[in-house]
């Protein structure tokens, strides 16, 4: 196989980043029932068992998460979700009950649970916080994209790239030393190994005679102890081996220079170069490899085309012909790019448009731009060379990605900056700096980012009917308009640019620097594409000129307008994206009777007025809530959510018949507090613990407004205050109390946590229907009421039309 190595780990501390695939690798070994909505107190133990081995064969371990998206690979992220979890939802709820319970079914549509990233970096924070001053752990949040980020962090570090994405093999930079995947670890027991070797050698004076091959394969084999990331269990002497694919051996065995490995890439197929939807047909939406590859072509001959045609370009380039000249001339980047698209398009580019040539090649120069890490010029390296500013592990302050998009748009200088003007600048400054602080030590949510960055919102999808308006709607958007409010109102969310086509126009631009400064497409490649060919040391505007996502609002002469958010949610079965517009901060405090909180930005008052601001957003501002203990506080309060919100939607619907099911019963209620138990209250055997369509919507609900308060509580500075209860909460307990496949216990729910639970709220609740038929080991708790006659009658929206309602096409 190209570019591989084979080597143990075990013999000296190397240093691996880890990409956030880590989580779905994990949840994908370890055999959890994804299904009812998480087992995070059992994730969590494989994760400490998993680490803690790595940390035992003495690895040293960076542990990266992706920031905000980058807008070129909003395509593949829409592409991706729809493909994987909105499709496998629509599987799941059309599939007979009998059926969909198999495990096999389940394997093949797995969806990751909604916490489980909380549950993941809540696990490697304790662990960190459990090795002392000098961890041999460390956790990384990228400013961009974490591939990148990955690469780079290990080249500093002189370290391996653990994952799961070929892009590692072509992301390089100087001192990394190669990609090891994810599913080609192997664990080996080392005392099993002696153990079997003695017995083989020696069985009470009788001796097999086998074949010596064979006897050391049979050994070998058995010796293993498991493949993958989790290490076997109750072993103590192990040893740890991967495979290494460096991308300096797969770029000698393409022919090609190493630095031409990003353009690869890109030809060959990523991230960025994917479609919105399989049926696009035009060039900014559909799949680039559609136009260059014939369909029965293998990846691998996808590869070996795209590589023969480079160095093909290459070799014609710099064989002088017979009279001493150049039989191809290839001046610049530019002009490789574009002979190799002429080359590798399927029909010929005579009876294609110039306009769609051009933007294919733009599309290729961006997707080939991702892969860019810049040069490092320091002095210092290894890690010593990390944090050269407190704001970032890579960067300098002024370079670092991540205050670039989170700093306020800049002041003209046509008038003087008067004192509120200057006064207002210091507060944006602080909050800013609180919160890159908050994000690197994981106490911000990444897609909180996303609105900074690019003006975007991406809920995280789960498992939910597809014929229903999805819950990060429903339950998630009021607070998460909210959340808008409260980081326009600091730092300025980055208005929604007038025009598309003065994008387009500016990276015609970039490209006419690239062609014009590019004097050689092979030396500058790897540095020069990702600076635009623009040269360190130049003065050009346009090397220093902000990104799309912030010039368009960092022009503060314009008029201002209503800020929106564009969010990606669910609509049927496929993602789509919805304007939602920002409220004023002074509207929310308003309606909520808070004018008497006045300081301003909000996340620099007293920790007393957040905290009022944030229980009173939610409708909870009540003694009973205030007393409770800080690990049950986000549990009752998402509870209360759900609870009112549901309410509220069936006043609104004049009677319709599907909203008045939707209500909370208070034994639902109680089934989901009496969830958040010590570890080991779960049923053992669930295989016949049913999958009631009710009770996955319900687990749905209450997990889109965990998510919704964790990150209000994020931007208001309170997550220190709340301890995350995600770790306690099993949702195979949830589905057992809810179908009485267990009862509840009668101490399981303490009458403070449920008067807090119910206060203000007795009549939002829903009535349960007449007992259905016993379940296994109990009566089912859960049931929706039934609306009456007159109910019926004066129902406007009920029936197919409230159905229909609550479909959005």
């Amino acid at each position: 196989m190209v570019g591989r190595e084979f080597s143990s780990l075990s013999r000296y501390q190397p240093r691996l980043c880890y990409d956030y695939r880590f989580i779905y690798e994990i949840i994908g070994l370890s055999g959890l029932p994804w299904v009812y909505g998480g087992e995070y107190g059992d994730l969590s133990r494989i994760v400490e068992r998993t680490v803690r081995a790595w940390l035992q064969v003495g690895l040293r371990l960076y542990f990266v998460f992706d920031g905000p998206y980058p807008l070129v690979k909003f395509p593949t992220l829409t592409s991706r979700a729809t493909k994987t979890t909105i499709q496998g939802s629509k599987l799941f709820f059309v599939t007979s009950p009998a059926a969909r319970s198999k495990p096999r079914f389940l394997r093949e549509i797995e969806i990751i649970p909604p916490s489980a990233y909380t549950a993941c970096i809540e696990t490697l924070k304790d662990i960190v916080a459990s090795l002392g001053d000098k961890p041999s752990l460390e956790i990384h949040f990228a400013d961009e994209e974490g591939d990148p980020y990955a690469v780079e962090l290990a080249g500093r570090l002189g370290g391996y790239v653990l994952g799961k994405d070929s892009d590692f093999v072509v992301l390089n930079v100087e001192g990394y030393k190669g990609y090891i995947p994810l599913d080609e670890m192997v664990w080996t027991s080392l005392s099993q190994d002696k153990d079997l070797q003695d017995t083989a050698d020696d069985d009470d004076g009788f001796q097999t005679v086998v074949n010596t091959k064979a006897k050391k394969k049979s050994i070998s084999k058995r010796a293993k102890s498991g493949n993958g990331i989790v290490p076997p269990q109750n072993t103590d002497d192990i040893e740890l081996s991967v495979t290494v694919y460096s991308p300096a051996v797969v770029a000698s065995q393409l022919r090609i220079p190493v630095s031409l490995l990003p353009l690869l890439g890109a030809l060959v197929g990523n991230d960025f170069t994917g479609s919105k939807d399989p049926s696009s047909t035009t060039v900014q939406e559909s799949n680039l490899q559609r136009l260059f590859f014939e369909r029965q072509l293998t990846l691998s001959q996808r590869i070996t085309r795209v590589a023969n045609t480079l160095h093909n370009i290459l070799e014609a380039a710099l064989s002088p012909s017979a009279r001493g000249k150049q039989k191809l001339q290839v001046n610049s980047v530019m002009q490789l790019i574009e002979r190799a698209i002429t080359t590798l398009l399927i029909r010929s580019s005579d009876m294609m448009p110039t306009s769609e040539q051009e933007r294919i090649m733009d599309r290729i120069v961006e997707a080939t731009l991702q892969y860019a890490i810049p040069r490092y010029e320091g002095e210092l390296h290894g890690a010593d060379g990390l944090w050269a500013s407190p704001v970032c592990a890579l960067h300098e302050e002024e370079a670092c990605p991540l205050i670039r998009y989170l700093s306020p748009p800049p002041l003209l200088d046509i008038f003087p900056i008067s004192h509120e003007e200057s006064r207002k600048q210091k507060h944006q400054e602080a909050v800013r700096n609180i919160y890159v602080s908050a994000y690197r030590a994981g106490r911000l949510d990444p897609r909180l980012l996303d609105t900074m960055n690019s003006g975007t919102f991406w809920y995280r999808q789960m498992l939910e009917h597809p014929d229903t308006e999805t819950v990060n709607v429903s339950i998630g958007r009021p607070i998460q308009q909210i959340s808008y409010a409260l980081l326009d109102d600091a730092l300025g969310l980055p208005e929604k640019p007038e025009e598309e086509e003065e994008e387009e126009e500016d990276d015609d631009e970039v490209i006419d620097v690239v062609e014009e400064s590019d004097e050689d497409y092979l030396a500058p490649l790897r540095g020069a594409l990702q600076e635009l060919d623009t040269p360190a040391d130049s003065d050009d505007e346009m090397a220093t000129e902000p990104p799309t996502s912030l010039s368009s609002h960092a022009k503060s002469s314009r008029p201002s307008r209503p800020k929106v958010i564009q969010e990606h949610i669910r609509r049927g079965v496929r993602l789509a994206d919805e304007e939602v517009s920002v409220p004023a901060l002074s509207e929310v405090l308003a309606y909520h009777d808070l004018d008497h909180i006045d300081h301003l930005p909000l996340q620099l008052a007293s920790e007393d007025d957040r905290l009022t601001f944030f229980l009173r957003v939610l409708q909870s501002d009540a003694p009973p809530v205030r007393g409770l203990h800080p690990e049950d506080t986000l549990v009752v309060l998402a509870l209360r959510w759900v609870v009112s919100r549901l309410h509220a939607r069936a006043q609104a619907s004049a009677g319709s018949k599907e909203r008045v099911k939707e209500r909370w019963t208070k034994p639902e209620a109680r089934a989901f507090l009496a969830s958040f138990s010590p570890p080991g209250s779960s049923p053992e055997d669930s295989e016949d613990l049913p999958m009631e369509n009710r009770n996955i919507q319900l687990v749905a609900q209450i997990s889109a407004a965990f998510a919704a308060i964790e990150r209000l509580s994020q931007l208001l500075l309170l997550s220190e205050r709340f301890q995350t209860p995600v770790l306690r909460f099993s949702g195979k307990l949830f589905h057992s109390y809810l179908t009485g496949f267990i009862p509840i216990p009668p101490k399981a729910v303490p009458s403070d946590l449920w008067d807090a639970s119910v206060e203000g709220l007795e009549h939002a609740f829903g009535e349960p229907m007449g007992k259905k038929k016993k379940g296994a080991k109990g009566a089912p708790v859960s049931g929706p009421p039934q609306p009456s006659k007159k109910q019926q009658r004066g129902a406007v929206t009920g029936g197919m039309f409230g159905l229909l309602g609550d479909i959005e096409a």
